[in-house]
C-alpha cells in the first residue's frame, strides 16, 4: 500500500498516538475538524468570494441565503445593500432588503425599501403580491389600534332542530319508556345573524395591548320558537408581549345566552392564554378559562337551574401550514361541577379543518375562495346518573363531527359562506342518542 505525503502524515500521527503513553497520547490533538468549523470555512470562503467578485451576484445571493439561515441578518443586509450599490436595478434584492428589515422591527426602513421594490413598470406580479402584503402588515403593526369585524346574516335548515332522540324509546324511572312524538326529531328552517369583532389598543411596538373580543348570534326558528336562540360573550384583557414571536394575555369573561325567548343562563370568569409563532410554520395557542355559569328556570325550562355550574376550559390551537398544505386544530377539555352531580361532566375533544384557498378568474377579474373540510370528536363521562332516568346508568357519550365550510368573494370584501355540518351522539342512555344534518347559506362581510 502506498501513502501519499499528507496520508503518511496522517498516518505517523495516528501511530505517534497509539504507542505513546497517557500522559504524553493527552498533550497531542488528532480530532479531526467538526462539521461547525466546516461549516464555518464555508461561509467565510463566500463571503471572500463575494466581497473579490462585488458583480457576481449568484455569489453574493448565496452568500446572503446562508447568512439568512444562521440569522445573521446584519450581514446578509450589508451584502444586499452593496449589490445595489453596484447595480440599482434590482427588485428583487429591494424586497429582500424590506423583508429582512421586517423581520429585525425596522418597518420604516423595510417600508422605503419594498415602495422601491415595486416602482417600475416591469415588476412581476409574485414581487407586487409580496410586496402589498408586508405593507399591508406594517401597517397594521405601526397602527396604535387594530381591528376586525366579520358580519353573516342568511337562512339555514336542520333535520333535528330540537335534538330530539333518534328513537321514541327511552329510559325514564329506571324502565323503557316511549316518549310522546312531540319530544321526537323535529325538522325546521331558521334565520340568523353572527358577528365576531376584535379590537386592539397598542400600547407599544413590542406587542403589548389591551384586546377586546365580541361574539354575538341570533337564530330565530320558522316553528319551533321555544328553541330560538340568542349570545352574546364579551372578553377583555391585555396582551403582553415576549420578545418578537411570542406573548401572553390575562382577560376577563362575560357571556349572556337566551333560549326561547327567555334568560337561559349568564357566566363571569376570567383566561389565561399563551401564543407563539412557530418559524415560519404558524401559530400555536394555548389557553385556560374558568366561568361561573348561572342557569335560571323559564317556562319552556323548568328546571334549568339544575345546571348552574363551574366550567373549566383548557385547550390548544393550532394554525400551521407546511407549503400548500394548511390545517386548523384544537385539542381541548371541558370539566363541568354542576350542583347536581348528574349534571357534571368531563368531556375530551378534538376538531381539525382543512381550508384550501385558490383564486379564479370570473368576469375578468381575480375571486378569492376558501374551501374547508372539517371533522372532530368529543367525549362526555357524566359524574353520575340521573335518578329521573335511570339510577344504574351512567351517561357517556360519544359525538362526531363532519362538515364544511365554503367562502366565496363577490367583491371586495363582500361574499357569501355556505357550511355544512353533520353529528351524531352515541350515548349509554338513549334518550340522548341523536344526529342532525344542518345547512347554512348567507352573505359575509368583513372589514
Amino acid at each position: 500500500m502506498k501513502f501519499s505525503s499528507a496520508g503518511k502524515s496522517v498516518f505517523c500521527i495516528a501511530a505517534s498516538v497509539a504507542l505513546c503513553s497517557g500522559a504524553a497520547a493527552q498533550q497531542i490533538d488528532v480530532s479531526l475538524p467538526s462539521a461547525a468549523s466546516i461549516v464555518q470555512l464555508d461561509y467565510e470562503t463566500l463571503f471572500q468570494r463575494m466581497y473579490k467578485s462585488p458583480a457576481n451576484l449568484d455569489a453574493s445571493f448565496k452568500f446572503v441565503e446562508q447568512a439568512v439561515v444562521r440569522g445573521d441578518y446584519e450581514a446578509a443586509i450589508g451584502a444586499l445593500e452593496r449589490m445595489l450599490f453596484f447595480n440599482p436595478n434590482l427588485p428583487r434584492v429591494k424586497l429582500e432588503l424590506g423583508v429582512l428589515y421586517f423581520n429585525l422591527g425596522s418597518f420604516e426602513l423595510a417600508r422605503s425599501y419594498l415602495q422601491e421594490a415595486v416602482k417600475g413598470a416591469d415588476i412581476a406580479d409574485d414581487i407586487r403580491a409580496q410586496v402589498r402584503a408586508y405593507l399591508a402588515e406594517i401597517d397594521r403593526r405601526l397602527s396604535r389600534y387594530e381591528y376586525s369585524v366579520f358580519l353573516q346574516g342568511g337562512i339555514g335548515y336542520q333535520t333535528n332542530a330540537n335534538l330530539g332522540p333518534n328513537g321514541l324509546l327511552v329510559r325514564a324511572f329506571g324502565q323503557d319508556a316511549i316518549l310522546g312524538k312531540q319530544f321526537g326529531k323535529h325538522p325546521d328552517w331558521n334565520y340568523f345573524q353572527t358577528v365576531s369583532a376584535y379590537y386592539a389598543y397598542k400600547m407599544n411596538l413590542r406587542g403589548d395591548a389591551i384586546e377586546v373580543t365580541f361574539q354575538g348570534l341570533n337564530s330565530t326558528q320558522v316553528k319551533l320558537d321555544q328553541f330560538n336562540l340568542g349570545l352574546i360573550e364579551v372578553t377583555v384583557g391585555q396582551r403582553v408581549a415576549i420578545g418578537q414571536d411570542a406573548s401572553f394575555k390575562y382577560y376577563g369573561i362575560g357571556d349572556q345566552v337566551w333560549l326561547g325567548g327567555a334568560n337561559y343562563f349568564n357566566a363571569i370568569g376570567g383566561g389565561l392564554s399563551a401564543r407563539t409563532t412557530i418559524g415560519s410554520l404558524g401559530i400555536v395557542e394555548a389557553y385556560i378559562e374558568d366561568r361561573h355559569r348561572t342557569f335560571f328556570n323559564s317556562l319552556n325550562y323548568p328546571i334549568a337551574s339544575q345546571q348552574t355550574s363551574d366550567l373549566i376550559t383548557a385547550a390548544i390551537t393550532s394554525d400551521l401550514a407546511f407549503g400548500p398544505l394548511h390545517w386548523a386544530t384544537r385539542v381541548g377539555y371541558d370539566e363541568s361541577r354542576a350542583i347536581f352531580a348528574y349534571n357534571s361532566y368531563k368531556r375530551y375533544s378534538i376538531d381539525v379543518a382543512i381550508p384550501f384557498a385558490f383564486e379564479l378568474q370570473l368576469f375578468g377579474t381575480p375571486h378569492q375562495f376558501v374551501f374547508a373540510p372539517t371533522a372532530g370528536y368529543s367525549r362526555a363521562d357524566y359524574a353520575a346518573p340521573h335518578p329521573l332516568l335511570d339510577r344504574k346508568i351512567v351517561r357517556h357519550d360519544n359525538e362526531q363531527r363532519y362538515g364544511c365550510i365554503f367562502d366565496a368573494q363577490i367583491v371586495d370584501n363582500i361574499g357569501v359562506r355556505t357550511e355544512v355540518q353533520y353529528f351524531k351522539i352515541d350515548s349509554t342512555l338513549p334518550n340522548y342518542t341523536t344526529s342532525n344534518f344542518s345547512v347554512a347559506l348567507g352573505p359575509t362581510v368583513r372589514f
